[in-house]
């Protein structure tokens, strides 16, 4: 992989730190077009026995170093308890992915390093699990759209081609109802949506 043709994709000074991570691995790694359902993925491909690590190209440069690093994570604790059982975002790779994260604190702008080291203690699975990691990183907002946190209760929002009244919030999401089919949906706090 020339590593080379990522520089466009992270932040100044980024590549060292992923050249030193993946160094000991054969890595495949793919940019992919947008996806809705997740911004990174890894899997161990068995019959070649290389990793693959996927990241979503449309990010910006700070949110693909991080998910790269939540992959890179991932790839290194298959590398180790690979014949053990640890939870996908278990113990294990909750310590790897904060020692990444610390590691690699100075490329982060300096108002997001302080959310990048409270995250470090205990990483979340998903990126919008952390509303101030994904404000900072992910949600680049348009003006005609809003956090579904800080809409008021009882709010109809529309979220791809579906409207929605924001209900009571359940830890991390809110229970939102389809307004046409009247099924409730669990939606997280830090997702943009238009506000009706």
């Amino acid at each position: 992989m020339n590593l080379e043709q990522l520089q466009p994709y992270l932040p100044k000074n980024a590549l060292v730190f992923i050249e030193n991570w993946i160094k000991p691995y054969p890595l495949t790694l793919k940019i992919t077009r947008s996806r809705q359902t997740k911004l990174g993925d890894y899997r161990k491909l068995q019959p070649q026995q290389r990793h693959q690590i996927t990241i979503n190209g449309d990010l910006n440069p700070d949110a693909f170093f991080f998910v790269f690093t939540h992959e890179i994570a991932h790839m290194m604790v298959y590398a180790q308890y690979k014949h053990g059982q640890v939870a996908p975002h278990g113990r294990e790779w909750k310590t790897i992915f904060g020692n990444l994260l610390v590691e690699s604190i100075e490329i982060y702008p300096e108002q997001l390093r302080i959310y990048i080291l409270k995250h470090a203690r205990s990483p979340k699975a998903s990126v919008g699990a952390d509303s101030n990691i994904a404000k900072f990183l992910i949600n680049d907002s348009e003006e005609h759209q809003d956090y579904l946190e800080d809409l008021e209760i009882g709010t109809h929002f529309k979220l791809g081609q579906k409207i929605f009244r924001k209900g009571e919030k359940r830890k991390l999401r809110y229970i939102c109802c389809d307004i046409k089919t009247n099924k409730n949906y669990l939606i997280n706090a830090t997702a943009l949506v238009e506000k009706m």
